[in-house]
């Protein structure tokens, strides 16, 4: 029997009469602060390295350059950096990979070529394909079938809050400078902080003691030619991760030209207060919601995001306006970020909770990358053609297309048998 005490319902995890490994209060606290440090550096990178790109006036294809392989190489390398984990335990790859974050996002404020930023975000994104995984795995060997979503909804809640408070510091420390060169790369800089501080705290991991794989290969596809309802889920998470990111290079051109760094971080903080606020009230009830409509609910309204954008663009070019669109947002990736990992563990056996993450990543990541550098490459052939913005906004009123449709596969998906 599977006892939770209340430590935000999901902290303290001891079992009882099961083979799952138990997590003590100690280890919770680590997990937590983890997610706090680890969740808010990730998220300033990910929103600003792309506008530091605008900044340096780096072409829409360099862009998708930077988005497509970030993309790619951090959810593709995470099949073999998960089976790896699998093998040889989470904390090592949690903590090389939480360091290696921190050195090369400091060093990217140095760079000032759009090219040459593409090869330091990529070798940033090795660090992330290789502590990413082993997190996820690591959560899943701490508890239950039946519990999982709880914890990850506190996972969430908690990297959320986190990246609040972050954002608002950093865009109120981005004032420090004079340029907006310079207010970048402070934000830059404060996120390499935080993942140091995350590696630090990952030192007090412990791996749990759960089954190891015996043999380990670099890469296996055979979860996808046993576990037919993983395969279905693969196909439609690549369809709609091919849809999302046609905007990724577009987005940054517009929150560069309509928002000042310290209005961009007002905009994502927007995004965090209601994805705390949704995963605050969707407590009672998230251990029982079906994996699906977590998964459907949280990609269908995503198609506001580029629309909103799309209006930014030609009618309401505020700040206050972008929020909007950031802030149903967060109360999107609330429910899909639950969804995913959850379905995800699910369907992986025991031993290969890490396999099946890094799996399902690797064929998201060949969407995106595909999605990212497509979108790059059309807008540069077409903005010489009709102009920049107007190029910017018919793409965004396409992409809400793709994204409103492409949502409706998830619609498809089974519930887990286990």
């Amino acid at each position: 029997m599977l006892v939770v005490t209340e430590f935000e319902s999901a902290i303290i995890i001891t079992a009882q009469d099961s083979d799952q490994p138990t997590m003590n209060q100690r280890m919770g606290i680590v997990i937590m602060l983890i997610s706090a440090f680890g969740t808010a550096s990730r998220f300033i990178a990910r929103t600003f390295l792309e506008q530091y790109a605008v900044v340096i006036q780096s072409t829409a294809t360099a862009i998708s350059f930077i988005t497509s392989l970030r993309n790619l190489i951090q959810m593709a390398f995470q099949s073999s950096f998960g089976r790896l984990s699998d093998k040889l335990g989470r904390k090592t790859l949690i903590v090389v990979g939480t360091f290696g974050q921190a050195l090369t996002l400091a060093l990217i404020p140095f760079i000032r070529n759009g090219w040459l930023l593409v090869v330091g975000v990529a070798t940033f994104s090795v660090f992330v394909a290789l502590s990413t995984p082993a997190f996820t795995a690591l959560l899943g060997d701490l508890t239950s079938h039946k519990s999982i979503a709880g914890l990850l909804r506190m996972v969430n809640l908690v990297g959320a809050i986190a990246s609040l408070i972050a954002l608002l510091s950093v865009g109120n420390l981005s004032n420090l400078g004079e340029t907006e060169l310079q207010q970048y790369s402070i934000i830059l800089y404060a996120a390499a902080g935080l993942f140091f501080i995350t590696g630090v705290i990952s030192l007090f991991l412990i791996n749990p003691s759960t089954e190891k794989l015996e043999k380990v290969s670099v890469l296996t596809f055979r979860p996808l030619r046993e576990n037919k309802e993983f395969r279905r889920f693969v196909v439609f998470g690549s369809i709609m991760g091919f849809s999302m990111s046609l905007g990724w290079p577009i987005f940054p051109f517009v929150r560069t030209e309509f928002a000042s760094p310290e209005e961009n971080a007002w905009i994502w903080a927007s995004f965090s207060v209601i994805m705390i606020i949704t995963l605050i009230v969707i407590r009672p009830v998230i251990n029982k919601m079906n994996r699906k409509w977590l998964l459907f609910i949280g990609r269908v309204i995503m198609f506001y995001i580029p629309l909103n954008l799309a209006i930014t663009t030609f009618w309401v070019q505020t700040w206050w306006h972008m929020a909007i669109g950031s802030a149903l947002s967060g109360f999107g990736n609330a429910l899909y970020m639950i969804g995913e990992s959850a379905y995800i563990l699910d369907q992986a056996t025991v031993k290969e909770k890490g396999t099946y993450t890094g799996l399902f990543y690797l064929f998201l990541g060949l969407a995106t990358f595909a999605g990212s550098l497509i979108s790059g490459v059309l807008a540069d052939i077409f903005i010489p053609i009709l102009g920049q913005w107007q190029t910017i906004g018919l793409f965004l009123f396409i992409i809400a297309g793709i994204r409103f449709i492409s949502s409706f596969g998830f619609l498809f998906l089974r519930p887990s048998t286990r």
